[in-house]
C-alpha cells in the first residue's frame, strides 16, 4: 500500500514567491541544507541499507561533496536553489527530492527568455512552440544545436541535470520547455547562438536574453507542456459509457481528493448497477500525479469485483521500510489523520497500524529494516486471469502519471483494463515520502521510507499505452471522441 507522495515538479514551486532576503549568506545556507540532506537520507533512506544497490550510500556521500564544492562559489539564492536540486536529482528517483519551504516567502528568480520556447514533442525532436511577437523564428522551427553542443545534449546538461529522469520521455516532455528560460543557474552555460530547422533551410540566431516578468513566464511555460487536470467526478456519455476521471490521489484525509473521491465512491458502492451494466467504462488518469494507492483498490473492486482484485499477483515479494525513529513518527502522524476521518478504508488502517508495531520492534532489536510480506500490495495468490467481462474498461494515462497513479496502473492492466493515452512517468522501487524542513529555512527533504520488492514493472519504467495518442490530451471533448473509437474498435474485434 502506498500512501504517501514525493513532490513532482518541485522546481516549479519557487518560481512564484517573493520575498526580500537581503544579507542571506547562501553559500552558508547551502553548506547547512546539503549536510543535512545527506543526515536525512542516511538516517531514514532504505537505499543506504538497501543490500540490493550497494552504491546507494557512496552516492549519497558524493553529492554532498559536489554540493559543498559549488558552495564555494555560491553567491546568491540561483545558485543554492540548483545545487540543492542538482543534489536531488542526481538519484533519478521521483519520490526523493528538495523543494522550496511551504510557509517561507522565497527570492524570486530573475527569470530571462530569447522570445521563444521550445518543447519535446512525442517524436522526441524539440521545436519552438510559443514565441514573442518579435521573435526571428517561427512556431515549428526545429532546435538542431547551440554553440557547438546537440540540442539532446544541451537539454540534458541545462535541464535534466536538475530535474533528474531525462532518460525519460514523460520528464522530458514534461520539463524541456524550460530549456530557454534562463534563472540564474550558475551552473550551466546559457546558449549563445542555435541553428534551427525552418523549413527546408538551416538558420542560425544569435540569442538576445531579455526579462521576462513571473505572470508572463508561467504563461509561456504553459504552452509548452499542457496536462489536463479535470475535477474528479462522473459522468455518462450519449451512448451510455460511463466516464470516470480520476485526477487526484493524495492520501490527506481532509484534501479535497479526498473529499471528491469518497462520495463518488459511495455513490457507486450503493448503486453498483452504475458500473455494472454501462457498456464501456473510462478511468480517466489524466493530472495524477499519484498519492494513495488504497484509492485506485476501492475503484478497482468496484469495477471488476473484491474476488478478482485480491486474486490479482503484481510479482511482489514484500516491502521493507526504513525502521527509524524519524520514520515511525510520520507513520504515526499519518494515522492520526485517518483516525479522525473517515475517508479510508478498514484495511488501509489496519496495515498502517501492522507497519508501525513491525518498524518499532524491529528499531528496538536494533534492525535497520523491517520486511512486511503481508502487504495489500502483496498477494501470495497465484496470478489468476482477469474475470470475462462484457464491458470494455479503458485506462487514460499522460506523461505525468507516476506514484500511486502507476500503481493503479498496475493493477488496472492486470484485470483488464486497455490502455490509451500517452506514456507514463516512472518510479523506483523506494516509496512513501516524508517531508522535512532544512536548517536554513529557504527548503525542504522529501525522502522515501520504503522500498518495494520485486515488482514486475520494474524500477523507473514507464508504462506505453496500446493504442498511443501522440498528440495533446488536453482538449476533452477530441479526447472522448477518440476514445468512443477505440471502444468501437475492441467491439468489432470481439465480434
Amino acid at each position: 500500500m502506498r500512501i504517501i507522495t514525493g513532490a513532482a515538479g518541485a522546481a516549479a514551486v519557487i518560481l512564484t514567491l517573493t520575498g526580500a532576503t537581503d544579507g542571506t549568506n547562501w553559500a552558508a545556507a547551502l553548506r547547512q541544507d546539503a549536510q543535512a540532506f545527506h543526515a536525512d537520507i542516511a538516517a531514514n533512506h532504505p537505499g543506504v541499507t538497501d543490500v540490493a544497490n550497494p552504491q546507494f550510500a557512496g552516492q549519497n556521500d558524493r553529492e554532498l561533496a559536489l554540493a559543498m564544492r559549488r558552495a564555494d562559489q555560491t553567491l546568491d539564492f540561483a545558485g543554492y536553489w540548483f545545487a540543492m536540486r542538482a543534489y536531488a536529482a542526481a538519484f533519478d528517483d521521483g519520490h526523493l527530492d528538495f523543494g522550496g519551504a511551504r510557509d517561507k516567502k522565497l527570492p524570486q528568480l530573475i527569470t530571462r527568455w530569447p522570445g521563444f520556447l521550445t518543447s519535446f514533442a512525442y517524436d522526441g525532436r524539440q521545436r519552438v512552440v510559443t514565441r514573442a511577437t518579435s521573435s526571428p523564428l517561427p512556431l515549428g522551427a526545429e532546435l538542431i544545436d547551440c554553440d557547438g553542443k546537440t540540442a539532446d545534449a544541451l537539454a540534458a546538461a541545462n535541464v535534466g541535470e536538475f530535474s533528474g529522469r531525462w532518460f525519460l520521455a514523460a520528464t522530458r516532455m514534461q520539463e524541456g520547455g524550460r530549456l530557454f528560460v534562463d534563472e540564474g543557474n550558475p551552473w550551466v552555460s546559457r546558449p549563445a547562438t542555435c541553428t534551427f530547422q525552418v523549413g527546408s533551410r538551416r538558420t542560425r540566431v544569435k540569442l538576445t536574453w531579455t526579462p521576462i516578468g513571473p505572470a508572463e513566464r508561467d504563461r509561456q511555460l504553459a504552452r509548452t507542456f499542457s496536462r489536463a487536470a479535470e475535477p474528479i467526478g462522473m459522468r455518462t456519455l450519449p451512448d451510455g459509457t460511463v466516464w470516470l476521471t480520476l485526477s487526484d490521489f493524495k492520501a490527506d484525509p481532509q484534501g479535497p481528493a479526498a473529499k471528491a473521491l469518497v462520495p463518488l465512491i459511495a455513490h457507486l458502492t450503493a448503486a453498483p448497477e452504475v458500473l455494472r451494466d454501462a457498456p464501456a467504462i473510462v478511468l480517466d488518469l489524466r493530472g495524477n500525479h499519484g498519492g494513495s494507492s488504497d484509492w485506485s483498490r476501492q475503484l478497482a473492486r468496484l469495477v471488476w469485483g473484491k474476488a478478482a482484485v485480491d486474486a490479482v499477483n503484481l510479482g511482489s515479494d514484500g516491502v521493507e521500510w526504513r525502521a527509524s525513529r524519524a520514520n515511525i513518527a510520520t507513520l504515526k502522524e499519518y494515522a492520526a489523520a485517518l483516525d479522525a476521518s473517515s475517508t479510508s478504508s478498514p484495511e488501509m488502517r489496519s496495515w498502517l497500524r501492522e507497519t508501525i508495531t513491525g518498524m518499532e520492534s524491529a528499531l528496538a532489536a536494533g534492525k535497520a529494516m523491517w520486511s512486511n510480506v503481508s502487504a495489500p500490495e502483496v498477494s501470495s495468490s497465484p496470478a489468476v486471469p482477469a474475470p470475462v467481462i462484457r464491458r470494455s474498461v479503458l485506462m487514460i494515462t499522460d506523461p505525468g502519471c507516476g506514484s500511486a497513479c502507476l500503481d493503479a496502473a498496475d493493477l488496472w492492466l492486470a484485470l483488464g483494463a486497455v490502455h490509451v493515452g500517452q506514456e507514463t512517468s516512472a518510479d523506483t522501487i523506494y516509496m512513501d515520502a516524508r517531508k522535512d524542513a532544512l536548517p536554513s529555512g529557504f527548503g525542504r527533504a522529501i525522502v522515501p521510507m520504503k522500498v518495494y520488492r520485486g515488482r514486475k514493472r520494474g524500477s523507473n519504467v514507464p508504462l506505453i499505452p496500446t493504442y498511443v495518442f501522440r498528440d495533446s490530451l488536453a482538449d476533452t471533448p477530441r479526447l472522448e471522441r477518440r476514445v468512443q473509437a477505440v471502444i468501437h474498435e475492441i467491439r468489432d474485434r470481439a465480434s
